[in-house]
């Protein structure tokens, strides 16, 4: 069963596989539709214990190189974040989004500001940079980590 909003997901992953003379295999699946019912952003090791807590038997280097071929075929991003935790999400055609990361109990937060897109391709315009893509990470502490200190 296709997930509600998921279709150019799962329309994507077989475009991919197609084109790259993959097979879509029953682990794969599998991990792919645990990944799609975890929230915004994944850990590896938080998608590996999931899957086997359902069971299955499946090795971290699997769910790695499922994650890998996601990121390959530009259905998620990995985020890597300067005390070098990397999460994965997904990346629907077309979509932005920045981050707000906690220093300390390490919850993220997305916004979108359209300010801050038109002055980051200002700068790039004064530098004769042509934009591809690009990140934004704020640090900081988050409310409730504010209210411990």
């Amino acid at each position: 069963m296709i997930k509600p909003g998921s279709k150019w997901f799962w329309d994507g992953l077989d475009a991919y596989l197609l084109a790259n003379q993959l097979k879509q295999t029953k682990q794969r699946k599998m991990i792919v539709e645990e990944f799609l019912a975890m929230p915004a952003h994944v850990q590896a090791e938080q998608l590996y214990q999931r899957v086997n807590e359902k069971g299955e038997k499946v090795g971290l280097a699997t769910i790695y190189r499922t994650l890998n071929l996601l990121k390959e075929a530009k259905l998620v991003e990995q985020c890597v974040f300067a005390d070098g935790r990397s999460v994965f999400e997904l990346s629907p055609p077309g979509s932005h989004h920045d981050h707000l990361i906690c220093i300390s109990c390490g919850e993220i937060a997305e916004f979108e500001n359209e300010e801050i897109e038109s002055v980051q391709r200002q700068i790039a315009l004064e530098k004769g940079f042509k934009l591809y893509s690009h990140r934004l990470y704020l640090y900081g502490l988050c409310t409730s980590c504010q209210r411990k200190t």
